[in-house]
């Protein structure tokens, strides 16, 4: 069986791979539209054409992150450094934006001017190579992200996948124009794919950002809840302000437990090594569990399960379920009294 260590170096070979290829692959694209563009004069293909320079400049971010999040935590850095990963997502996201402004512009001055087409059978079977190499590479950037738990790998992804539509709808404009004589299609072609673009890099810097912020993840919360309540210890009364965040690919959490008051330092650490294990021990990428623990009040008495307790002032009648609404409680919500105990 493969230690912490080998499978964590796997886990960034994996990525560093993924990151290269983005690369190699994406600067080969951009010459391959570009050499379209040369041969069509088509404002529509320079769209397309200009949308791959971001997936250049991406891929260059994405492999500097990549590098950067993979560094351990150190003593400036006590958290790690895969907070990189949300800012390269988040710069990607911005590009993607000022691409799709530059291509309206250009759309306009062709509408303007008037548009002037050649050699369409060629730049279209040059485009269609493009796009099946793009959609090959979108989907594996975007797997092995999955895998490894890289949102700057699934937001280059899901770039490229966009890329992939952008020239879809690029070449059904060119062939509409080839069939019908329109050449007026080509410029509104390049607005629309400009509006589609905007979008993604849109919904690409809302998702970045909610990163830097620690936006929190519902998925992750109910799932903690599940667990907890699924494993729960008889001394585990009660819990509030559970909080989870992720750098890079690791995962932190952070909780406060309600235990017996007359607990030793042994048996709260004991019960704090078992749920970091419970929240981790699945995860290959690493991260930590911080457990504040609480001393009981005797009004919680009725919710405590312990049997053999000298403190104890009424008599167990039912705990209260760990709901993710209950574990998330911060603490300005906590007030012991009769309705908070029933879980109200």
């Amino acid at each position: 069986m493969q230690d912490a260590g080998s499978i964590a170096a796997g886990i960034q070979s994996d990525r560093l791979r993924a990151g290269r290829l983005a690369l190699l692959v994406g600067i080969a694209i951009f010459i391959g539209k570009f050499t379209a563009y040369s041969m069509t004069g088509s404002t529509a293909v320079f769209a397309d054409a200009l949308e791959s320079t971001v997936n250049i400049v991406s891929a260059g971010m994405l492999l500097f992150a990549l590098a950067l999040a993979a560094k351990p935590p150190d003593r400036d850095h006590p958290y790690g450094h895969g907070r990189i990963e949300f800012l390269s997502a988040s710069i990607e996201g911005a590009a993607i934006t000022v691409a799709a402004l530059l291509i309206v512009s250009e759309s306009i001055r062709e509408l303007i001017q008037g548009p002037q087409l050649a050699r369409l059978d060629t730049g279209l079977a040059v485009l269609a190579v493009c796009a099946v190499a793009n959609a090959a590479l979108g989907r594996y950037l975007v797997r092995v992200g999955h895998e490894t738990e890289s949102v700057a790998l699934i937001g280059d992804g899901r770039h490229i996948m966009s890329d992939v539509w952008t020239s879809a709808g690029v070449i059904g404009g060119l062939l509409f124009v080839r069939v019908t004589g329109f050449v007026w299609a080509d410029p509104l072609v390049a607005i629309a794919v400009a509006l589609y673009v905007a979008r993604e890099g849109a919904e690409l810097l809302r998702t970045s950002i909610g990163g830097l912020m620690d936006q929190a993840d519902v998925e992750i919360l109910d799932s903690v809840a599940e667990t907890l309540e699924e494993h729960r210890g008889a001394a585990w009364i009660d819990a509030h302000s559970l909080r989870s965040w992720r750098s890079g690919s690791r995962r932190h959490f952070d909780l406060h437990l309600t235990v017996p008051r007359y607990f030793d330092v042994e048996q709260v650490h004991g019960i704090h090594d078992e749920i970091e294990s419970l929240l981790l021990s699945e995860d290959p990428h690493g991260g930590d569990a911080v457990i504040h623990f609480d001393p009981c009040e005797p009004i919680l008495c009725a919710n405590c399960k312990m049997d053999a307790c000298g403190v104890r002032e009424k008599a167990f009648e039912a705990s209260v379920p760990f709901t993710t609404d209950r574990l998330t409680r911060p603490d300005d919500q906590l007030d012991v009294t009769e309705d908070n105990r029933q879980g109200t």
